[in-house]
């Protein structure tokens, strides 16, 4: 038997980081200090858009593990109340991988479709869910806003995100 080589080792070891190591890139890069009034939420929109699509198309690489080590820097990086990142990437993970079959076939507006009702649902759930921890209703055009800017970026990131997948990544 043949074993791969150590640079075929850490090819294949910083490939299989990539999904996990790219959506970190995302959130820290828009945690930069922009100057761009109420734009607070891009982060959480770009982590939402990454991990939807890495769990749709690349599963074995965006395990439930790598899901939860994002939320939990995401929510330590953001000062959000803390779980509450981590508790809507986990489910947008989960309701990319709970039809995947299905969705993996469907063209691309209506993935984009179905990645905005999820993006929707994490909103609505990211308000009432801070809402609660807060005891007290939060203006929810943060979460309008975070829903907009997450399905406005969609189908670029995607466009790159398919790229870098079919360029870098093994299919699955």
């Amino acid at each position: 038997m043949i074993r791969p080589t150590i640079g075929q080792q850490l090819d294949m070891a910083w490939r299989a980081a990539l999904p996990v190591s790219l959506t970190l890139l995302l959130l820290f890069v828009s945690l930069l200090s922009w100057h761009l009034p109420k734009l607070g939420t891009i982060g959480a929109a770009f982590v939402t858009v990454s991990v939807f699509f890495w769990s749709l198309h690349q599963p074995n690489l965006m395990t439930l593990w790598g899901v939860l080590a994002i939320g939990l820097c995401h929510d330590l990086l953001t000062l959000a109340p803390f779980g509450v990142g981590l508790l809507v990437l986990l489910l947008v993970h989960g309701s990319a991988l709970w039809r995947r079959k299905a969705l993996v076939r469907m063209p691309f507006l209506l993935i984009w479709l179905v990645f905005g009702l999820v993006a929707a649902g994490a909103s609505v759930l990211t308000w009432l869910l801070v809402s609660f921890l807060q005891e007290q209703l939060i203006d929810p055009s943060e979460g309008v806003r975070l829903f907009l800017l997450a399905f406005t970026f969609y189908p670029p990131l995607a466009a790159l995100f398919a790229w870098i997948e079919r360029r870098l990544l093994p299919t699955t």
